[in-house]
């Protein structure tokens, strides 16, 4: 919840496989008032407060938009579609009941009516929702854009982006997506950052992982966050911030305080690390060679996290996303929303069923025209 990612992307449908040119790509910071709404929000957050924040986080998007179209010299007319994720604010993808009913459900907020308006340009948004009306997860949706890239004759790889959590695509060689199976493995980011504010840190964040490369794991924190029961369930499934980032957690902080900031952000590097090695250990290693795992997200710059992945992860090559294939890392889950718009103009299925766990391919997304 610190900014947008926007990609300008030309893909080309008619070569096998479709071609994806990434002509520019930028982060734009939120402002920090948006930035403590939105982290407020799903705890906190009245319908008036979300109705107010959908609108003003479209607003915000269809300004980073045309600062992208600016900064790359391309006028508006002469794109086809915006592909917008919006903003997650709850993601619920089978844990709540209505009328003894299981609910499937996740609110992502910046109304793409409000971006079509300002751009001018068709705008395709809320792709999770008819994966969750079938069944499905509504995540991870990143598998379709993961093949494209990394899927390899003869290497067997995983793609784990480490955001705010941390998600893992596994890409057997020679698979088509049959054969593809991603999860999200439990926290990236998310924690290691939250215990960062917690501890007013000056940059709301261990940058580069140099504290946490300083400190020592606690045994006890770490066992008692390891019994979090998300790690028990089986693929499909996907995790919300709110199944790590919750009440618990901060109780938790408050019973550290005599554990120093080097030794807390120790433990939780540690704690993201072994939850992904062990959840390619157990779903994806059994099922395919593990040669490479290839890393993006912001957790991809965390010197003490991508040490110890390394260590954990002791028969695979742990490299930069970047470094095979042509789209670099940090715009890789911007272009996956592009390629997901485009598949959806098309008329074709954005989801992975084995991935999300949906009853069959859907076509994603709900379409506003522009002007």
């Amino acid at each position: 919840m610190d900014g947008i990612d926007a990609a300008l992307v030309q893909l080309d449908h008619l070569s096998v496989p479709a071609s994806i040119e990434l002509i520019a790509f930028e982060t734009y910071a939120y402002k920090r008032s948006l930035t403590e709404k939105l982290r407020a929000a799903p705890k906190k957050a009245l319908p008036a407060d979300l109705a107010v924040m959908d609108v003003m986080v479209g607003e915000e998007f269809a300004l980073a938009a045309l600062k992208l179209l600016e900064m790359a010299g391309v006028e508006a007319c002469k794109i086809a579609a915006i592909g917008s994720h919006g903003q997650t604010i709850i993601h619920l993808p089978g844990q709540k009941t209505c009328a003894s009913q299981a609910i499937h459900a996740s609110l992502q907020i910046g109304q793409p009516a409000v971006i079509a308006e300002r751009t001018g340009i068709m705008t395709v948004a809320d792709f999770r929702t008819r994966d969750l009306a079938s069944g499905g997860q509504g995540a991870p949706l990143v598998p379709l854009l993961d093949h494209r890239l990394y899927a390899h004759r003869t290497i067997g790889r995983v793609a784990l982006n480490v955001g705010g959590i941390a998600n893992v695509t596994g890409l057997p060689p020679s698979s088509d997506l049959s054969g593809v199976l991603a999860f999200d493995t439990g926290p990236g980011n998310v924690l290691l950052d939250a215990a960062a504010r917690h501890r007013g840190i000056e940059a709301g964040c261990d940058v580069d992982g140099k504290l946490a490369l300083s400190g020592q794991p606690q045994e006890d924190v770490l066992d008692e966050l390891l019994a979090n029961p998300f790690f028990q369930r089986k693929p499909p499934k996907s995790a919300d911030t709110m199944d790590f980032l919750n009440d618990r957690t901060t109780a938790l902080f408050g019973r550290t305080e005599s554990i120093s900031d080097a030794d807390l952000l120790s433990t939780l590097t540690e704690f993201t690390a072994s939850t992904v090695a062990t959840g390619i250990a157990r779903f994806l290693a059994v099922r395919q060679p593990v040669d490479e795992v290839l890393i993006s997200g912001g957790g991809a710059y965390n010197h003490a996290l991508r040490g110890r992945l390394s260590e954990l992860l002791s028969t695979a090559q742990l490299r930069d996303a970047g470094e095979v294939a042509s789209v670099p890392g940090d715009a890789k889950e911007a272009v996956a929303f592009a390629i997901l718009a485009a598949e959806t103009l098309a008329g074709r299925p954005g989801n992975v069923p084995t991935a999300t766990g949906a009853s069959g391919p859907r076509v994603l997304g709900t379409i506003v025209p522009g002007l």
